[in-house]
């Protein structure tokens, strides 16, 4: 099938990733945003704000907080029946993770099919990258989770603001044989990484969840997180290379070998995640499908 692709030219890149820069981070403003994500966005920017703000916003809307609490006390998050309530959840998990798991899932939601698609591989990717946190012996692996969850938000932010492009970009990486995020530059001017760091940032997300965002393809670039980006770079190919979801492209994104040494997991530690991986994986996928609760 023959298509005609949209390409960025050096002369319009600059002004439309500005343009698409501006968009990105006055996104709590538009009005089609789910209304419990926009109180929660804007909570976010104010610095005073608190974990207990946000955790009344989410507890009056019903369906979500029965689906987060379904997740949380799935085998995905190990917290079996003991989480009763969002402020519970809070306590236990974080303020970070909760919000991580409010803004990231109230979008993927919106999108429909392709929102499942990118969901399943970012929930393979979490508990991917959970695992590999733990066996790295790292701190807060429920934040590790999180990074993981969240590492694709760019292209759903992307779909979300602009579906038809971000299509071309899929379709342009299918025909071509490149990596989404290369069709992602050609198309818009910007990846879904950078779109990432300007949504991830415009939340004050702390740069521990930051940094693997915006780096999990570019792990070398990580300076202050480097362990948690190169866990979640390389959970992201191994919940490609499970099958988990699909990413816009049919490309294995390349593995940075020094980030993968400094995992200092055996081989015989991968395959047992993989393992484990799998039966968290097919617990938490359907949780946020629409007859989840």
């Amino acid at each position: 099938m023959n298509r005609t692709f949209h390409i960025q030219t050096p002369e319009t890149a600059s002004a439309d990733v500005e343009k698409l820069e501006r968009r990105v981070r006055g996104l709590v403003k538009l009005p089609t945003l789910p209304s419990v994500m926009r109180r929660v966005s804007t909570l976010t920017e104010n610095e005073d704000s608190g974990a207990n703000e946000v955790a009344d916003i989410i507890a009056a809307d019903q369906v979500l907080s029965a689906k987060l609490l379904r997740f949380v006390n799935s085998p995905v998050y190990g917290f079996p029946g003991r989480i009763s309530s969002i402020r519970h959840a809070v306590v236990l998990l974080g303020f970070n993770v909760v919000k991580g798991l409010v803004l990231g899932t109230t979008i993927f939601e919106t999108l429909g099919s392709r929102g499942r698609e990118l969901w399943n591989h970012s929930l393979g990717c979490a508990i991917l990258s959970r695992h590999l946190g733990r066996a790295m012996g790292l701190p807060d692996v429920e934040e590790v989770m999180t990074a993981g969850l969240l590492h694709d938000i760019g292209k759903v932010i992307l779909i979300y603001m602009a579906a038809s492009q971000w299509e071309e970009a899929a379709g342009k990486a299918e025909e071509e044989g490149l990596h989404i995020a290369t069709a992602e530059r050609a198309v818009f001017g910007a990846d879904h990484a950078r779109v990432a760091n300007w949504i991830a940032t415009k939340w004050r997300f702390p740069n521990r969840l930051v940094e693997p965002i915006t780096y999990h393809h570019q792990p070398w670039r990580s300076k202050e997180f480097a362990p948690v980006t190169a866990a979640v770079h390389v959970a992201d190919i191994l919940a490609r290379g499970m099958g988990y979801g699909y990413t816009g492209d049919m490309v294995m994104p390349s593995l940075h070998f020094e980030s993968f040494e400094t995992l200092a997991v055996s081989f015989e530690q991968i395959e047992a995640i993989l393992a484990e991986t799998e039966g968290e994986y097919e617990a938490g996928v359907d949780i946020f499908s629409p007859d989840s609760v």
